[in-house]
């Protein structure tokens, strides 16, 4: 099996196919960041496709040092976040079901699974209140799982400025969740 930094290479020197597996790969985490930002399963399709149309255009331009799929994710949540400021004036209280049903467990009481749904729609909810920003930002950490110098990577950041964002909201976040 080969690194994502030796498929590159190889699709860089002509072999276009080995790129398919690369999107194999990485493909259901770029969908999902995307889902989660844009709250809209079509609209994510089209950014995932569109990202790694993107980078399959700048692959000469990766840095084979850093993580391809953080590569990756930077493309996407840019994307998403121009995304996000073209529709501006768009509601993001609308609940998406297939984000809830994304997030759920399938293992739980039916008591337990209407509850948690409806704590999954307020905490959603009081996410898409949150500048855009802050909604990437716990959304890189909490839900794909990086670390914080990961996230300062991926969007190109001090590190000190990803942790006060984080810590920023959180408590917005926070406030916003409990107080309804």
């Amino acid at each position: 099996m080969f690194s994502d930094q030796e498929i590159v290479k190889m699709t860089i020197k002509g072999k276009k196919d080995s790129f398919n597996e690369l999107v194999m790969r990485h493909s259901s985490k770029v969908y999902s960041l995307c889902l989660r930002m844009l709250k809209d399963p079509l609209e994510a399709e089209d950014v995932t496709q569109e990202t790694f149309l993107r980078a399959y255009r700048a692959l000469d331009t990766y840095n084979s040092n850093y993580s391809f799929r953080n590569w990756l994710l930077k493309i996407a949540s840019n994307l998403c976040i121009d995304r996000v400021r073209q529709r501006k004036g768009i509601s993001f209280t609308d609940t998406d079901d297939e984000l809830i049903n994304y997030t759920q467990s399938s293992f739980v009481s039916p008591e337990k699974a209407t509850i948690d749904k409806e704590n999954i729609e307020k905490l959603t909810e009081a996410l898409y209140t949150l500048p855009v920003r802050y909604q990437l930002v716990l959304l890189l950490r909490y839900l794909e799982g990086l670390k914080y110098e990961e996230i300062a990577n991926v969007l190109e950041e001090p590190l000190g400025t990803i942790k006060t964002q984080l810590h920023r909201a959180r408590k917005l976040l926070k406030e916003r969740y409990f107080n309804d």
